[in-house]
């Protein structure tokens, strides 16, 4: 197999014009390039140079060479370009699975953001429950987790985003919109919206509301905050759901309201401790962390610092 080195060499006294002028530029003694040269003429078994009138001149054989070297260092070149891109995290492909309200939300806003600053990094988003996105990483089916909620699931790493509180929300021209926190009584007989009793906000809604000693009418039960927010513009009811989707700005025309006494989740990014992480993963965990400390500024936020 030919010599990287050696070639190197060859291709420095061409574009130099000498064999003082290839040490020069590779930083090495002339007699290391001329020991050089000679190991690759006897590798490909013809000769590279001739001297002319006391010149070095390349031959017709090495001048038909010089177009496969140069790709040849072409190549090399991407794949140093490419591993430094990956060293930084600024190239390769993240396959994420993020339950459905932070990938439309949280996720998609850090995407949109960290793909101006590294164009060459490729997403692979799966919008999923927090079951299903909890056994995506424990099956090492994708690089990293994005989930609003503690998970069974043994043999994660867990790096917490933020605290995110449960807010009622609903039209802005409704009644309650002039609180300044809602409550069980206040929804009293409101047809409401919210997740369902399988899911952890779900139950300690219920649980809140049976502690008031306060009945609650469910008019639809779901698991993804999104459609939550689609139900309360469509006039079905009231929701108590998370604020991810109205930092988004793409409902202006609902507001929210912290619930009291408050409930709380835990976002958090998840890597499967069974698999290597990706250097561009951790660069975009960093992304997301930035993301959500965006979100905690705006002021319609219900999401803290954890």
């Amino acid at each position: 197999m030919l010599n990287v080195r050696y070639l190197k060499v060859f291709r420095a006294i061409v574009k130099s014009g000498s064999v003082s002028g290839a040490a020069r530029a590779l930083n090495v003694s002339q007699p290391a390039v001329t020991k050089s040269l000679r190991m690759l003429e006897e590798d490909l078994g013809i000769a590279l140079f001739q001297r002319v009138s006391g010149r070095l001149v390349i031959t017709p054989e090495a001048q038909r060479l010089m177009p496969e070297v140069e790709r040849l260092f072409g190549v090399l070149s991407g794949i140093k370009g490419m591993a430094d891109e990956l060293r930084e995290g600024h190239g390769g492909t993240m396959t994420i699975a993020a339950v459905t309200t932070l990938s439309l939300s949280l996720v998609s806003k850090a995407i949109a953001k960290f793909t101006q600053q590294h164009p060459n990094v490729r997403f692979e988003l799966k919008a999923l429950s927090t079951v299903l996105a909890a056994q995506h990483v424990a099956t090492n089916y994708v690089d990293m987790g994005v989930l609003d909620a503690p998970t069974e699931l043994s043999g994660m790493e867990a790096i917490p985003l933020c605290r995110s509180e449960v807010g009622c929300v609903m039209k802005r021209d409704h009644p309650l919109s002039a609180k300044e926190y809602i409550g069980p009584p206040d929804l009293l007989n409101l047809p409401l919206i919210t997740f369902g009793e399988e899911t952890f906000t779900g139950m300690s809604v219920r649980n809140t509301f049976y502690a008031a000693n306060t009945p609650m009418k469910v008019q639809c039960a779901l698991n993804n905050t999104m459609m939550a927010y689609v139900l309360v513009r469509r006039g079905v009811g009231v929701a108590l759901v998370d604020s991810f989707p109205i930092l988004s700005g793409d409902f202006d025309d609902l507001t929210i309201r912290p619930f009291r006494p408050t409930i709380t989740t835990q976002p958090s990014i998840v890597f499967s401790k069974s698999k290597a992480v990706p250097l561009v993963a951790r660069a975009f965990a960093r992304a997301l962390a930035e993301t959500t400390e965006e979100m905690t500024q705006d002021p319609r936020s219900l999401i803290r610092a954890v």
